[in-house]
């Protein structure tokens, strides 16, 4: 399997809510600006008018900041920017659907019988290319880093990328296997077999 990463790898590298190109904010977010410079406006005046006072307003308006910045938040998650983690098996099939026409996405549609083995195809092809895999050891509920030596000599992916499982035993090793989006953004050009990783 690692070997026929590496070939495969050799082989790959041959606006929502914007208005003339400026992003658009909504109202909520608007305000949620407006009450984050409110409330650093309080601060600097704070000694002026004495913290017993100012100190209840800051605390309002950061109040009103978070819940006006929220919607960025959301926008941030919903767009895959490196913010917490994903289950594996949708980041193996999103950077599938990516990769089409690739020479990686071919050998692994040719090497596979299932689309389950594909996805386990590429949960190697992400562990090969810098992402960090991450699980659950039954019964431990603990979400622990799985070590990549571990995923290259003795564990592999079962059942479409969902479990790690070791050829003589009859339980997974680990479960509920995720992937951190940052991870995703920093290394997504060496997944998707390109030059550059800036």
């Amino acid at each position: 399997m690692l070997a026929t990463l590496s070939r495969v790898q050799q082989s790959t590298r041959n606006g929502r809510g914007c208005h003339s190109g400026r992003p658009k904010l909504d109202t909520q977010s608007r305000i949620g600006v407006g009450g984050g410079a409110t409330f650093m406006l309080i601060g600097w005046l704070g000694p002026m008018i004495t913290w017993w006072a100012a100190g209840p307003l800051m605390v309002g308006c950061a109040g009103v900041a978070i819940w006006g910045f929220w919607p960025l938040v959301r926008l941030v998650g919903s767009v895959g920017l490196p913010f917490g983690y994903v289950p594996l098996e949708q980041a193996a099939g999103k950077l599938f659907g990516q990769m089409q026409g690739t020479a990686a996405a071919e050998f692994a549609r040719r090497s596979s019988d299932s689309p389950a083995e594909i996805l386990n195809w590429f949960a190697y092809w992400m562990a090969q290319h810098g992402v960090r895999i991450f699980g659950k050891n039954p019964p431990s509920p603990r979400l622990q880093e799985i070590p990549k030596i571990e995923i290259e000599s003795r564990l592999h992916f079962r059942d479409g990328a969902r479990t790690l499982e070791a050829h003589h035993l009859s339980n997974p090793i680990f479960v509920d296997l995720v992937v951190k989006r940052y991870d995703l953004f920093r290394h997504r050009h060496k997944l998707r077999g390109e030059t550059s990783d800036h």
